[in-house]
């Protein structure tokens, strides 16, 4: 007897059909593999120039409230007291890091990305299908002074990688200069939602 999995689509999911992409199922999502112009022109476009990625698989959880500090310190391998770059200094709003969330047996459970958003409030990026893993490990370590969303399947994301990425989002910004401005790695401007 076969069982058969749910497969999700992103909100882009009719784009790449019109445009003959090449799908297949990752992580639980059917997603673009490559286009037309195949992986290696594809590739070296990318790091050479630049590549627009459809992301929205990535699972998405905000964290908020009082306690939304203590319970990513304690869950995450990395200490957001001093995870900064060079400077070595705490996360700050618009700042970002990698880590890892890990079971009580030290196991891995995911690694992720922690943006911080404001003084109470986090954003995550886990991978596909991970998104209520993650989420249910955080609230059965919460104290209640927090509150967990599981954004996945309801945000789209998309990703402009590459060295001409900048350049690129210079064009299409109105004001550019104050978007990109004092921007750094691991960085990002503005509200999530």
């Amino acid at each position: 007897m076969s069982v058969s999995k749910k497969r999700s689509t992103t909100v882009l999911h009719p784009f790449h059909l019109e445009r003959n992409a090449h799908m297949a199922e990752f992580g639980g999502y059917y997603m673009p593999l490559w286009y037309s112009s195949g992986t290696k022109a594809e590739h070296l476009a990318v790091i050479s120039q630049a590549g627009l990625f459809d992301t929205s698989h990535m699972a998405v959880i905000i964290v908020e409230g009082s306690g939304a500090f203590d319970l990513l310190q304690h869950s995450f391998t990395r200490d957001l007291r001093y995870c900064q770059g060079r400077s070595v200094g705490p996360l700050s709003d618009g700042r970002s890091v990698y880590g890892l969330f890990l079971h009580s047996d030290g196991t891995v459970l995911d690694d992720a990305i922690i943006s911080r958003c404001g003084a109470e409030r986090y954003m995550i990026v886990v991978n596909s299908g991970m998104g209520a893993g993650v989420c249910n490990h955080l609230r059965e370590l919460s104290d209640g002074k927090v509150n967990l969303v599981d954004y996945t399947d309801e945000l789209g994301k998309i990703d402009l990688q590459g060295p001409a990425s900048a350049a690129i989002l210079q064009k299409l910004l109105s004001d550019p200069e104050q978007v990109l401005a004092d921007m750094h790695y691991f960085s990002f401007k503005g509200d999530i939602f």
